[in-house]
């Protein structure tokens, strides 16, 4: 009989969490229904809850992704993280909707706003929602590709014109190459009036968005790719690059790697975009991993919006790095501001 007895009794708080939990009735009406007093239907949940027949779990399908983000943050020198999942249909618009949810949270009025060209950086200025932000100015911070890539609209100042559309800000743009044919032509021309207001302005930003790339040219339009001759891939490889931004090749500690490009790029140089106190790459692949570590190892950027996969990978690389004895966030560049909100 005792069995009997307390198979009744479980039974019986088994019908009252399910009924409270499942089927959202209050305390008050399942007394109604058993037959019990409100306070005996409270004591059955808490003995539910007690002998394990309830257990709650809280969860959401972003744990994980913001315990990634936390994992990030705590190995390697970033202010600000988003990551987002790789199971998206499209990544390059995935990564691009977070970095323009990010870049909406970071910018405030009246600042000034720095952006680089290439797909992901294209992709937040199209998922950019137009909110206001008063006095802000978006400055270019390198020259054009020839033809501007009308089709993908990846072009600097094109993502220029866009952002500015949708912030309601100024624009600080240069009608200029990005490489110029002949490296003779390269300081004359960044010195010209106009070309020089704008470098100084960006180098001047209180936020800069920019794509990171690896070493190889891959995809089709690849801005480097018709530039990577057999002495530049030399220069490349014998300097030790991991990756480019802004088309400034660095090594694994984020050193300038000149190569014959340096001389014919017109774009702001490295040393002057790390003084910028918030530099958020938005870049995903796994050619893009030693790169990205490189980057922000070096100084180079202190924000990252990736995808799950990327990010999953960073900190693998991160973890073999260690292993191998080097400290990873030494590299962090001194004399930037606060950490930026976002």
């Amino acid at each position: 009989m005792a069995d009997a007895g307390r198979r009744d009794d479980i039974e019986l708080l088994l019908r009252v969490s399910r009924m409270y939990y499942e089927e959202q009735l209050t305390q008050a009406e399942i007394a109604r229904r058993v037959g019990y007093s409100r306070a005996s239907v409270s004591r059955m949940l808490t003995r539910a809850r007690e002998t394990g027949i309830v257990t709650i779990s809280i969860s959401h399908p972003l744990e994980r992704i913001l315990s990634v983000e936390r994992g990030l943050r705590q190995a390697l020198p970033l202010q600000v993280v988003r990551v987002t999942p790789t199971h998206d249909d499209n990544i390059l618009d995935a990564i691009g909707r977070s970095a323009a949810e990010l870049l909406t949270d970071t910018v405030t009025d009246g600042q000034v706003v720095a952006v680089g060209n290439g797909r992901s950086v294209a992709a937040t200025a199209r998922h950019l929602r137009p909110v206001p932000r008063t006095g802000c100015t978006i400055v270019q911070l390198l020259g054009s590709v020839p033809g501007g890539l009308p089709a993908w609209g990846r072009d600097a100042p094109t993502v220029c014109s866009r952002i500015a559309q949708r912030l309601g800000a100024k624009t600080a743009r240069m009608a200029v190459p990005l490489m110029v044919d002949d490296p003779a032509l390269l300081q004359p021309l960044m010195r010209e009036e106009k070309v020089a207001t704008v470098l100084a302005l960006a180098a001047r930003a209180d936020v800069a968005l920019v794509g990171v790339a690896g070493i190889e040219a891959h995809g089709a339009g690849n801005i480097l790719a018709e530039y990577l001759t057999a002495e530049v891939r030399e220069a490349i490889r014998a300097g030790g690059a991991t990756g480019h931004i802004l088309d400034h090749h660095f090594d694994a500690r984020g050193r300038h790697v000149p190569t014959p490009l340096t001389a014919r790029t017109l774009a702001l140089p490295l040393r002057d975009l790390r003084k910028i106190p918030l530099v958020i790459g938005v870049a995903a692949g796994s050619d893009k991993v030693e790169a990205i570590v490189s980057a922000v190892r070096g100084g180079i950027l202190n924000g990252l919006v990736t995808d799950d996969e990327t990010a999953s990978s960073i900190l693998q690389h991160v973890h073999e790095i260690r292993t191998r004895g080097h400290d990873i966030r030494a590299g962090a560049a001194p004399g930037r501001g606060t950490p930026t909100r976002g």
